[in-house]
């Protein structure tokens, strides 16, 4: 159970450095409230593992209310549209998770039903989709790029070729 628990807030962790540094190219300024809140989830993270089910309870209520604080502000903020997509995909599946892993620890019998099955295939195919858009985000950038590059050679030879005519 504190392996499960441990993997699910390293998954959770690693993905929230994976927002910011997505908010890191999408905001334009530092907006300290969001990072405020995702820091806050991280320390919550890196709080020790509980072994009583009254600690997990409030761990998992603390990890909670900071993932729907940083999904406000992130939602709030009229930079960080493709950002709010990863997040809201992220913190759908570790809610999932830690619901998982309450049940473990109440002794419940978990049952992985339909409904898990499509929440966890919805949360999958929107981070397959979340990447896709990324990846041809990053092949139009570069094709632009080299565009700009050409450009940028056909004035330098343009300018060369004026001054010598000087």
């Amino acid at each position: 159970m504190n392996d499960e628990f441990k993997k699910a807030k390293a998954d959770l962790k690693k993905n929230i450095h994976e927002v910011k540094i997505e908010l890191a190219h999408e905001l334009k300024e530092t907006e300290v409230f969001i990072k405020n809140n995702l820091e806050k989830i991280e320390e919550h993270l890196d709080e020790d593992v509980t072994y009583s089910k009254e600690a997990f309870e409030t761990q998992k209520k603390n990890i909670v209310n900071a993932i729907n604080d940083a999904k406000k502000s992130i939602k709030n903020s009229p930079q960080t549209k493709r950002t709010n997509q990863l997040f809201n995909a992220i913190s759908q599946k570790s809610k999932l998770q830690l619901e998982l892993l309450e049940k473990n620890i109440s002794g419940k019998k978990v049952e992985l039903t339909q409904e898990y099955k499509n929440s966890m295939e919805a949360a999958t195919e929107k981070f397959k989709e979340f990447a896709s858009k990324l990846d041809e985000e990053k092949e139009q950038a570069t094709e632009k790029l080299d565009n700009f590059k050409k450009e940028v050679s056909q004035s330098y030879k343009h300018l060369k070729k004026a001054f010598k005519s000087l």
